[in-house]
Protein backbone atom coordinates (compact mmCIF):
# COMPACT_ATOMS: atom_id res chain seq x y z
CA UNK A 1 0.00 0.00 0.00
CA UNK A 2 1.45 3.32 -1.00
CA UNK A 3 1.25 6.36 1.16
CA UNK A 4 0.00 8.94 -1.36
CA UNK A 5 -1.64 12.77 -0.66
CA UNK A 6 -4.82 13.47 -3.05
CA UNK A 7 -5.26 16.71 -4.04
CA UNK A 8 -6.82 18.02 -1.14
CA UNK A 9 -4.00 16.74 0.76
CA UNK A 10 -5.32 14.31 2.78
CA UNK A 11 -3.14 11.22 3.79
CA UNK A 12 -4.34 7.62 1.97
CA UNK A 13 -2.76 4.12 0.82
CA UNK A 14 -3.07 3.14 -2.39
CA UNK A 15 -4.29 -0.88 -1.45
CA UNK A 16 -4.30 -1.39 -5.62
CA UNK A 17 -3.52 0.53 -8.41
CA UNK A 18 -5.50 3.69 -8.40
CA UNK A 19 -7.57 2.86 -5.09
CA UNK A 20 -7.05 4.58 -2.34
CA UNK A 21 -7.75 3.75 1.03
CA UNK A 22 -9.29 6.15 2.97
CA UNK A 23 -11.34 6.90 -0.49
CA UNK A 24 -11.86 11.06 0.50
CA UNK A 25 -14.40 11.55 -2.14
CA UNK A 26 -16.98 9.89 0.04
CA UNK A 27 -16.70 12.34 3.02
CA UNK A 28 -18.93 15.47 2.00
CA UNK A 29 -18.73 17.30 5.13
CA UNK A 30 -16.46 19.19 7.49
CA UNK A 31 -17.33 16.36 10.20
CA UNK A 32 -16.39 13.64 8.29
CA UNK A 33 -13.18 15.21 6.73
CA UNK A 34 -12.01 15.90 10.28
CA UNK A 35 -12.79 11.99 11.81
CA UNK A 36 -10.66 10.34 8.62
CA UNK A 37 -8.10 12.77 9.60
CA UNK A 38 -8.16 11.84 13.04
CA UNK A 39 -8.29 8.06 12.46
CA UNK A 40 -5.14 8.38 9.98
CA UNK A 41 -2.98 10.60 12.28
CA UNK A 42 -3.49 8.32 14.58
CA UNK A 43 -2.38 5.47 13.06
CA UNK A 44 0.66 6.69 11.90
CA UNK A 45 2.68 3.97 12.88
CA UNK A 46 0.95 1.50 11.29
CA UNK A 47 0.84 3.40 7.70
CA UNK A 48 4.67 3.09 7.94
CA UNK A 49 4.09 -0.57 7.25
CA UNK A 50 2.10 0.55 4.49
CA UNK A 51 4.78 2.16 2.71
CA UNK A 52 5.00 -0.18 0.32
CA UNK A 53 2.04 -1.97 -1.79
CA UNK A 54 0.84 -5.30 -0.84
CA UNK A 55 2.05 -7.91 -3.46
CA UNK A 56 -0.43 -9.49 -6.07
CA UNK A 57 -0.79 -12.73 -4.09
CA UNK A 58 -1.56 -10.79 -0.43
CA UNK A 59 -4.14 -8.44 -1.89
CA UNK A 60 -5.99 -11.74 -3.80
CA UNK A 61 -5.94 -13.43 -0.08
CA UNK A 62 -7.29 -10.60 1.05
CA UNK A 63 -10.22 -10.18 -1.01
CA UNK A 64 -10.94 -14.06 -0.88
CA UNK A 65 -11.26 -13.85 2.91
CA UNK A 66 -13.97 -10.78 2.65
CA UNK A 67 -15.83 -12.90 -0.32
CA UNK A 68 -15.83 -16.23 1.47
CA UNK A 69 -16.97 -14.55 5.16
CA UNK A 70 -19.70 -12.61 3.39
CA UNK A 71 -20.68 -15.85 1.11
CA UNK A 72 -20.54 -18.14 3.77
CA UNK A 73 -21.47 -16.35 6.54
CA UNK A 74 -18.10 -17.11 8.78
CA UNK A 75 -14.44 -16.98 8.03
CA UNK A 76 -13.30 -19.33 5.57
CA UNK A 77 -10.61 -21.69 6.02
CA UNK A 78 -7.19 -22.26 4.32
CA UNK A 79 -8.50 -25.22 2.31
CA UNK A 80 -11.40 -22.99 1.04
CA UNK A 81 -8.69 -20.32 0.37
CA UNK A 82 -6.58 -22.29 -1.52
CA UNK A 83 -9.17 -24.04 -3.32
CA UNK A 84 -10.91 -20.33 -4.60
CA UNK A 85 -7.10 -18.87 -5.24
CA UNK A 86 -5.15 -21.49 -6.66
CA UNK A 87 -2.33 -20.61 -4.31
CA UNK A 88 -0.86 -23.42 -2.65
CA UNK A 89 -1.94 -24.05 1.26
CA UNK A 90 0.99 -23.51 2.69
CA UNK A 91 1.76 -19.95 1.13
CA UNK A 92 -1.96 -19.34 1.95
CA UNK A 93 -1.13 -19.84 5.52
CA UNK A 94 1.90 -17.25 5.24
CA UNK A 95 0.36 -14.86 3.05
CA UNK A 96 -2.59 -14.97 6.33
CA UNK A 97 0.41 -14.05 8.52
CA UNK A 98 1.68 -11.61 6.01
CA UNK A 99 -1.78 -9.67 6.18
CA UNK A 100 -1.94 -9.80 10.24
CA UNK A 101 1.15 -7.86 10.67
CA UNK A 102 -1.11 -5.29 8.33
CA UNK A 103 -3.95 -5.26 10.74
CA UNK A 104 -5.95 -6.60 7.85
CA UNK A 105 -6.80 -9.87 9.22
CA UNK A 106 -6.42 -11.59 12.69
CA UNK A 107 -5.40 -15.19 13.31
CA UNK A 108 -5.31 -17.45 16.39
CA UNK A 109 -2.54 -17.77 18.52
CA UNK A 110 -0.46 -21.03 17.55
CA UNK A 111 -3.19 -21.50 14.30
CA UNK A 112 -4.35 -20.02 11.14
CA UNK A 113 -7.89 -19.80 11.87
CA UNK A 114 -9.03 -16.42 11.20
CA UNK A 115 -10.84 -15.18 13.68
CA UNK A 116 -11.41 -11.63 12.29
CA UNK A 117 -11.45 -9.85 8.79
CA UNK A 118 -12.77 -6.49 8.75
CA UNK A 119 -15.14 -4.89 9.14
CA UNK A 120 -16.29 -8.80 10.55
CA UNK A 121 -15.30 -10.89 13.59
CA UNK A 122 -16.27 -14.33 15.51
CA UNK A 123 -16.09 -13.27 18.76
CA UNK A 124 -19.50 -11.55 20.30
CA UNK A 125 -19.70 -7.81 20.00
CA UNK A 126 -22.80 -6.13 19.88
CA UNK A 127 -23.01 -4.75 16.57
CA UNK A 128 -25.00 -7.34 14.36
CA UNK A 129 -25.31 -7.11 10.29
CA UNK A 130 -27.31 -8.73 7.76
CA UNK A 131 -25.69 -9.62 4.91
CA UNK A 132 -27.52 -11.47 1.71
CA UNK A 133 -28.72 -13.81 4.47
CA UNK A 134 -26.50 -14.28 7.35
CA UNK A 135 -26.01 -12.37 10.36
CA UNK A 136 -22.26 -11.84 11.08
CA UNK A 137 -20.63 -9.65 14.31
CA UNK A 138 -18.92 -6.39 12.65
CA UNK A 139 -16.10 -5.58 15.07
CA UNK A 140 -17.39 -1.46 15.76
CA UNK A 141 -20.08 0.60 14.85
CA UNK A 142 -18.36 2.18 11.80
CA UNK A 143 -17.01 -1.26 10.48
CA UNK A 144 -21.11 -2.04 10.60
CA UNK A 145 -22.08 1.00 8.66
CA UNK A 146 -19.10 -0.09 5.85
CA UNK A 147 -20.39 -3.55 5.20
CA UNK A 148 -23.10 -2.24 2.30
CA UNK A 149 -20.63 -0.04 0.74
CA UNK A 150 -17.57 -3.00 0.64
CA UNK A 151 -20.21 -5.24 -0.94
CA UNK A 152 -22.40 -3.05 -3.06
CA UNK A 153 -25.62 -4.20 -1.27
CA UNK A 154 -27.72 -3.06 1.10
CA UNK A 155 -27.66 -4.54 4.36
CA UNK A 156 -29.36 -3.92 8.07
CA UNK A 157 -27.40 -3.22 11.27
CA UNK A 158 -28.70 -3.70 14.73
CA UNK A 159 -26.97 -2.59 17.84
CA UNK A 160 -27.32 -1.54 20.83
CA UNK A 161 -26.67 2.07 22.70
CA UNK A 162 -23.36 1.95 24.40
CA UNK A 163 -24.97 4.07 27.34
CA UNK A 164 -28.64 2.82 28.24
CA UNK A 165 -28.44 -0.84 26.11
CA UNK A 166 -31.73 0.06 24.03
CA UNK A 167 -32.07 -1.59 20.68
CA UNK A 168 -30.88 0.76 17.45
CA UNK A 169 -31.77 -0.61 14.00
CA UNK A 170 -30.30 1.00 11.03
CA UNK A 171 -31.03 0.25 7.39
CA UNK A 172 -29.41 1.57 4.07
CA UNK A 173 -30.09 2.13 0.79
CA UNK A 174 -28.93 2.42 -2.73
CA UNK A 175 -25.57 -0.06 -1.87
CA UNK A 176 -25.02 1.77 1.41
CA UNK A 177 -24.87 5.35 -0.18
CA UNK A 178 -27.47 6.85 1.66
CA UNK A 179 -29.42 5.75 4.95
CA UNK A 180 -33.29 4.31 4.04
CA UNK A 181 -33.98 4.36 8.20
CA UNK A 182 -32.85 4.67 11.97
CA UNK A 183 -34.92 3.36 14.68
CA UNK A 184 -33.98 6.38 16.84
CA UNK A 185 -33.61 9.40 15.18
CA UNK A 186 -31.29 11.43 17.56
CA UNK A 187 -29.13 8.20 17.04
CA UNK A 188 -25.05 9.21 17.14
CA UNK A 189 -21.80 7.23 17.07
CA UNK A 190 -18.68 8.14 18.78
CA UNK A 191 -15.89 7.09 16.35
CA UNK A 192 -12.79 6.68 18.79
CA UNK A 193 -9.02 7.47 17.81
CA UNK A 194 -7.24 5.35 19.90
CA UNK A 195 -5.08 2.90 18.20
CA UNK A 196 -2.14 0.47 19.43
CA UNK A 197 -1.20 -2.81 18.10
CA UNK A 198 -4.06 -3.53 16.16
CA UNK A 199 -7.82 -1.87 15.60
CA UNK A 200 -9.52 -4.70 17.37
CA UNK A 201 -8.01 -4.51 20.46
CA UNK A 202 -7.74 -0.41 20.53
CA UNK A 203 -10.32 2.05 18.97
CA UNK A 204 -12.99 -0.53 17.69
CA UNK A 205 -14.13 -1.54 21.15
CA UNK A 206 -15.26 2.37 21.64
CA UNK A 207 -16.60 2.90 18.33
CA UNK A 208 -19.91 2.88 19.41
CA UNK A 209 -23.93 3.70 18.75
CA UNK A 210 -25.62 5.87 21.02
CA UNK A 211 -29.40 6.72 20.97
CA UNK A 212 -28.77 10.08 21.85
CA UNK A 213 -25.96 12.97 22.41
CA UNK A 214 -27.00 13.19 25.58
CA UNK A 215 -26.30 9.33 26.13
CA UNK A 216 -23.13 9.56 24.17
CA UNK A 217 -22.52 12.53 26.91
CA UNK A 218 -23.07 10.43 29.67
CA UNK A 219 -20.53 7.21 28.85
CA UNK A 220 -18.01 9.97 27.84
CA UNK A 221 -18.46 11.59 31.25
CA UNK A 222 -18.00 8.10 32.84
CA UNK A 223 -14.74 7.14 31.44
CA UNK A 224 -11.44 7.02 33.65
CA UNK A 225 -10.06 9.47 31.40
CA UNK A 226 -10.84 11.85 28.58
CA UNK A 227 -11.35 10.02 24.82
CA UNK A 228 -9.79 11.58 21.40
CA UNK A 229 -12.30 10.95 19.12
CA UNK A 230 -15.21 12.44 17.03
CA UNK A 231 -18.72 12.30 17.84
CA UNK A 232 -20.88 11.91 14.28
CA UNK A 233 -24.85 12.24 13.42
CA UNK A 234 -25.64 8.85 11.90
CA UNK A 235 -24.90 10.56 7.81
CA UNK A 236 -21.70 11.24 8.90
CA UNK A 237 -21.01 7.89 10.62
CA UNK A 238 -22.32 6.40 7.10
CA UNK A 239 -19.88 8.63 5.15
CA UNK A 240 -17.02 7.49 7.49
CA UNK A 241 -17.81 3.64 6.89
CA UNK A 242 -18.31 4.02 3.06
CA UNK A 243 -14.93 5.99 2.70
CA UNK A 244 -12.69 3.30 4.74
CA UNK A 245 -14.64 0.06 3.32
CA UNK A 246 -15.66 1.10 0.26
CA UNK A 247 -12.70 0.75 -1.87
CA UNK A 248 -11.44 -2.39 -0.34
CA UNK A 249 -13.05 -5.31 -2.52
CA UNK A 250 -12.63 -2.18 -6.01
CA UNK A 251 -10.92 -3.58 -8.80
CA UNK A 252 -7.30 -1.53 -10.16
CA UNK A 253 -7.70 1.14 -12.06
CA UNK A 254 -5.40 1.55 -15.15
CA UNK A 255 -4.01 4.34 -16.74
CA UNK A 256 -6.10 4.42 -19.21
CA UNK A 257 -9.64 4.19 -16.38
CA UNK A 258 -10.09 1.14 -17.08
CA UNK A 259 -10.64 -1.51 -14.33
CA UNK A 260 -8.92 -4.56 -13.35
CA UNK A 261 -11.24 -7.76 -12.36
CA UNK A 262 -11.39 -7.79 -8.99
Amino acid sequence: MNITVNPARERAAEIRPGVLRPDWSAATTPAVRQALAGRMTARSGLLDKWSHALEASEDIVWRTVLRLYAAKGRPPNIDEIAATTGIDGGRVGALLRKLQLRDLVGLDAGAETIWLAYPFTERATEHRVELDGHVLNALCAIDALGVAAMYGTDVTVESQCRSCGGTIRVTTADAGRVLRSVSHPGAVVWYDFAYADNAASSCCPAIAFFCSDGHLQRWLGSQASPRAGARLNMNEALEVGRAIFGPVLAAARQDDGSEDLP
